[in-house]
């Protein structure tokens, strides 16, 4: 089920109160703004217009969406491969100006040569799993040309289990806080929950000097979110 596909359409046919409600298995559900994904660069929060300030060369957007950040890249003249799995979305995309948008997801897309890898809107989750990082970045070090970089966003959920005192308690477990499953609910109808990941700064700084590269902090929000460069230097 297409649902980002659907939603795009909607909204795009005159539907702009679309919403899209998230169902997290570590929280309440969320409403996510369908208008969200069609943001201009002035519009964009203060991370993402640094994410994109911060591109350069040859980009790859992955998880592009409905392709506001690839159109914010196109305009500062950059040139951009817009990667999305869904279809609809896809389409969206091109209708929109996007002029290199392909439907395919990322650990089975193999094209290289590319100087900045894009991770928006927890673009970290892909992994799926904390372990899923060394899979994450290896295969992107291989899209990468010398002195590349990925610049990647993600949310610590550590505030999920804040107490009163401002002390952490999180519950004994096997799998890492952060490792959630994600679902996605439009009008009514729900696609398969899948896995996704949160992952705190400090465990992707590990995995990216694992992975060979160096890791800078570009931004910390308020809310636990963060952009980070990983760079190959």
């Amino acid at each position: 089920m297409d649902i980002f596909g659907k939603a795009f359409r909607d909204f795009l046919s005159g539907d702009v109160k679309a919403v899209i409600k998230v169902h997290l298995d570590v929280s309440e559900p969320d409403e996510l703004p369908v208008a969200y994904f069609f943001r201009s660069y002035d519009d964009m929060p203060k991370w993402e217009q640094i994410a994109i300030d911060s591109c350069y060369g040859r980009v790859l957007d992955a998880g592009a969406g409905a392709g506001a950040h690839a159109l914010a890249l196109q305009q500062k003249g950059l040139e951009v491969v817009a990667l999305d799995i869904s279809a609809g979305g896809v389409e969206v995309m091109k209708e929109l100006g996007v002029k290199n948008a392909i439907c395919q997801d990322f650990f089975q897309f193999r094209e290289k040569g590319f100087d900045t890898l894009l991770f928006l809107m927890n673009g970290a989750g892909m992994a799926g799993k904390l372990e899923g990082l060394k899979k994450l970045l290896s295969h992107a070090k291989k899209m990468l040309n010398p002195n590349g970089q990925i610049l990647i966003e993600s949310t610590d959920l550590i505030y999920l289990f804040e107490e009163e005192d401002g002390s952490y308690l999180i519950p004994m477990q096997e799998n890492y806080y952060g490792e959630v499953s994600y679902q996605l609910e439009y009008k009514g109808r729900k696609a398969r929950p899948f896995p996704w990941l949160f992952v705190d700064f400090d465990h992707l700084a590990d995995a990216a000097l694992k992975a060979g590269f160096s890791f800078q902090l570009l931004y910390v929000g308020e809310t636990h979110n963060y952009l980070a460069r990983l760079a190959l230097e």
